[in-house]
């Protein structure tokens, strides 16, 4: 079987049962994956996306190795909703999860669940464990779990989804105490070394996997980011590049560049360990940039409207970077072929040699593998939103964040209020900044799109 390294992706491992699917191609390449995906991370974070400031050159590098995918999308403006999909392909309105997990009493009166269900019959990293791979999940999880007063401490701990190896933070199970291991769970945003130390430490143990995975089965490992997510609290020494310029700036940009610098260390191990032509690594994020300070001001999104907690495009489509030596080719532009991290299961799955899923699994989301051959890839199903505002801030501008409902089919993309009264039709290969609102040139197109979403809605549970 030919091994090939495969940095920066997520997926999760958990009891597979009698169910049914089509087993790897012991012939076929399997690379080993890594999915680095970061936290509140802006389209327009990047020097690569046009950041007349911020230095992220590690990342900037990535970028000219790899190809840039510019119509990625999330499937939720905010963190648990969009993670939860990476996981199980599906949906999240589909699990109820409508909002990120916060305390019981929160997530009750959203309609939610107190974690990611573990009882569903898949999950992305069981499933690459059953195609033979050695699964890891390094940093944060935000699907369940993290200690009082924010998370259930009887959630399952992460590793219970199909994980070989686990330590992270918004989670139960082992974590970090400041930069050293701790075994057990922890409430952590008021530990400063944890929140200057975040990005090297994830750093730290996924090399240290790697070290300890480098040859055998093929290994994916899930690095989740904390940065640049709240708080933001960076040392004299990360700072220091960026004296002298306004005091948002100084914090928010020694924070994405801190964690540039450490993804950096992380392309260079893998170099390093001699796994380099065998290796993907896929960066991304997991919505907009946040909506409270230093991001509020500097955080951005390339002219994209909206930002995190938006289904407009600033809060959903991100960063999305893949560098595969001798498959991917190198320095290229995608601006057609859309994305969405409902994807990311059955993708991972046709890169690890599994050409069906199991034929009672729904799955929301294609594979786009072909993208992995400089193909395009030409979606076949639409995406759905469903954002309910679970959370009202006197810092949130409702009256602009109008639209809860949302679908992407082919090139066109809906928004609408809750009574689908409001409706607005974009073209979004033409205008990926949502400009030019067109319902009114194409009335029936953008009827057509809503009913789609109506009865996309019919098949959810209720809450």
């Amino acid at each position: 079987m030919v091994k090939f390294n495969v940095l920066f992706v997520v997926l999760v491992s958990f009891f597979f049962g009698a169910c049914q699917y089509t087993e790897p191609n012991k012939e076929a390449e399997q690379p080993n994956i890594i999915f680095v995906f970061a936290d509140d991370w802006g389209y327009g974070d990047l020097g690569s996306n046009g950041h007349p400031e911020v230095k992220t050159p590690n990342l900037d590098k990535l970028t000219a190795q790899g190809t840039k995918y510019t119509k990625f999308h999330v499937t939720s403006g905010v963190c648990s909703p969009s993670r939860s999909s990476i996981i199980t392909g599906q949906f999240p309105a589909r699990h109820r999860i409508h909002g990120h997990f916060a305390g019981n009493e929160v997530n009750q009166k959203r309609g939610m669940p107190n974690w990611l269900p573990d009882t569903l019959d898949y999950y992305l990293p069981q499933l690459m464990q059953q195609a033979g791979y050695k699964t890891a999940h390094f940093g944060k999880w935000h699907l369940g779990g993290g200690g009082l007063p924010h998370g259930d401490p009887t959630a399952p701990e992460p590793k219970v989804y199909g994980y070989d190896e686990t330590r992270v933070w918004n989670g139960n199970g082992p974590t970090w105490k400041g930069d050293q291991h701790w075994p057990t769970t922890r409430y952590m945003d008021d530990d400063t070394l944890w929140v200057q130390s975040s990005s090297r430490i994830v750093v730290d143990e996924t090399i240290d996997f790697l070290e300890r995975n480098k040859s055998g089965q093929p290994f994916f490992v899930n690095l989740w980011l904390k940065d640049p997510h709240t708080p933001l609290w960076p040392s004299d020494e990360q700072r220091a590049l960026y004296q002298g310029v306004d005091p948002d700036k100084e914090t928010y940009y020694a924070v994405l560049t801190d964690a540039d610098f450490h993804v950096g260390r992380l392309m260079a191990a893998v170099e390093a360990l001699g796994i380099g032509k065998e290796t993907i690594i896929i960066f991304s994020s997991d919505n907009g940039p946040a909506h409270v300070l230093p991001a509020l001001t500097v955080g951005k999104t390339a002219g994209r409207k909206g930002r995190k907690v938006d289904i407009f495009e600033g809060g959903i489509n991100v960063p999305f970077i893949v560098r595969w030596p001798g498959h991917v080719t190198a320095g290229a532009v995608d601006s057609t072929s859309i994305l969405s991290g409902v994807d990311i299961l059955p993708t991972f799955l046709e890169l690890a040699g599994v050409s069906k899923l199991p034929t009672d699994y729904d799955a929301d989301g294609e594979s786009f593998a072909s993208i992995f051959d400089n193909q395009k890839f030409n979606r076949t199903k639409p995406l759905f939103w469903e954002w309910k505002y679970p959370v009202v801030s006197s810092r949130w501008n409702l009256t602009e964040r109008w639209a809860s409902r949302a679908v992407i089919d082919g090139k066109w993309k809906m928004l609408a209020d809750n009574e689908g009264k409001r409706i607005e039709l974009y073209d979004l290969i033409q205008d990926p900044l949502e400009k030019n609102d067109v319902a009114n040139e194409n009335p029936e197109k953008a009827q057509v799109m809503n009913d789609l979403w109506e009865n996309w809605k019919k098949t959810l549970p209720s809450s």
